[in-house]
């Protein structure tokens, strides 16, 4: 209720000018002319430092199979060819289409350990395909990652949920791999529900208990039972929600993303909020509307209602940071992954009949639309369509510099998960508007 009243105080949304539909033909064409490159076969993450350098280059092939690559891309990508119909045909002719990276990530089967390699290739001459540009951290090294693995099931089956409800081609093999990595984890589950954080890449074994990452399971879990009809996969999915929830009530989700040693963050709930949503839609069981709930507000807990004002371009003219979700308490820059909820905050009001949660959602549908027309005039770089992850509400956290020395409140950057969060939102806006 404190954070309702604030919120009605103090709220002033985002303006924007495109249709969800200009912006998802913009986003699925920079992926497939800007970002893909044809010499490695592979989608990138790219950069620049303007007024010197403008132009942006490729400076990581991204090979990961989910969380920061993968999976998160294939998903729209899947979207588009069916919702833009022929103008999506030669942007995806010209690049590796979602339903090729599908066959890519379930392709990555690992044997020994029942689960999939986090790497669809290396990433480096050492020839590992666990060990992705996070092992720089030191946190998760040779080993499999309950955060890249959860979130390729999750949104493989996802896309596969998407293409049978509406009658569209799909691949038995992508859930089946799927099915086989689900087993393996449900077989390791704890008896008090929680996933693994790291698993062994060469037995089926929990490596390390404590973390949030594993959480993506849960609505992998409820995915398949809607695919397959198999209402056994819900009870482990049940029983992780429950043990999940008690972080999200306490305010202490730690443990998702592995470039913040386990500092309590925001992105580990959206796994939790999809669940909820999944599993309430398939029982509509009261228990996990309320814990729906419960992670809506954890996240709105994050979330700027109100514009803020940055010294540094880009963001210091006609920019507004409500809508936008901070990403955790190491890192307290607003990303675009809290966008990946919208649509269930949606559902979420519409259940309820309580019009804040879609309130909110419009706030964050605002959030992504006006950052995306910040290309490339006030940039300073790139096209209509591209995204960089980071953007500094406050002047504290700028830290990027131009080629003449000059604060620069986002990054000179075009991330790919970052992108494929927004234009996964997109789309589905888009999806639901027809």
């Amino acid at each position: 209720q404190i954070v309702r009243k604030v919120y009605e105080e103090v709220h002033v949304r985002a303006s924007y000018e495109k249709t969800f539909k200009e912006a998802f033909q913009a986003m699925l064409e920079a992926f497939c002319y800007e970002n893909f490159d044809p010499e490695s076969g592979e989608y990138t993450n790219e950069n620049c430092c303007p007024p010197k350098r403008s132009v942006l280059k490729p400076w990581r092939k991204v090979v990961e199979i989910g969380w920061t690559g993968g999976a998160i891309l294939a998903y729209p990508l899947v979207l588009a060819r069916h919702l833009l119909g022929e103008s999506a045909k030669s942007p995806l002719a010209a690049a590796c289409c979602g339903e090729d990276y599908l066959d890519r990530i379930t392709g990555s089967w690992n044997e020994k350990s029942g689960l999939f390699y986090d790497l669809m290739a290396p990433a480096d001459g050492s020839g590992s395909r666990v060990n992705g540009w996070w092992t720089y951290y030191g946190l998760v090294k040779d080993c499999h990652s309950a955060y890249t693995v959860g979130s390729a099931v999750h949104y493989v089956l996802k896309t596969v949920d998407y293409l049978k409800r509406n009658g569209k081609p799909w691949k038995q093999t992508w859930v089946d791999r799927c099915q086989d990595v689900l087993k393996t984890v449900t077989d390791l589950q704890r008896e008090d529900g929680a996933f693994g954080y790291t698993y062994s890449m060469t037995e089926k074994k929990v490596l390390d208990w404590s973390g949030f990452a594993g959480c993506w399971f849960a609505p992998a879990l409820v995915y398949l039972t809607r695919i397959t009809g198999e209402e056994s996969w819900l009870a482990p999915a049940k029983k992780a929600l429950r043990y999940y929830e008690t972080f999200v009530r306490e305010l202490n989700c730690y443990g998702s993303p592995m470039d913040t040693w386990k500092s309590v963050d925001q992105e580990g709930n959206l796994a939790f909020i999809r669940g909820c949503r999944l599993m309430y839609e398939q029982t509509k069981q009261e228990e996990f509307l309320e814990y729906f709930k419960e992670g809506a507000e954890y996240e709105f807990l994050w979330r700027y209602a109100y514009p803020t004002r940055p010294e540094f371009r880009p963001l210091n003219t006609g920019w507004n940071a409500c809508g936008g979700s901070v990403t955790s308490i190491s890192n307290p820059h607003i990303h675009p992954m809290g966008v990946l909820v919208d649509t269930d905050l949606y559902y979420l009001a519409e259940v309820t009949g309580d019009a804040y949660y879609r309130e909110r959602a419009e706030d964050s549908s605002a959030w992504m639309m006006q950052t995306l027309e910040l290309y490339p005039e006030k940039t300073g770089y790139g096209r209509y369509g591209i995204l960089s992850e980071r953007w500094c509400p406050s002047d504290g956290l700028t830290t990027e510099r131009n080629s003449d020395g000059e604060g620069y409140s986002s990054w000179y950057s075009y991330n790919l998960w970052a992108a494929a969060n927004v234009m996964e939102a997109v789309g589905e806006r888009f999806m639901y508007e027809e």
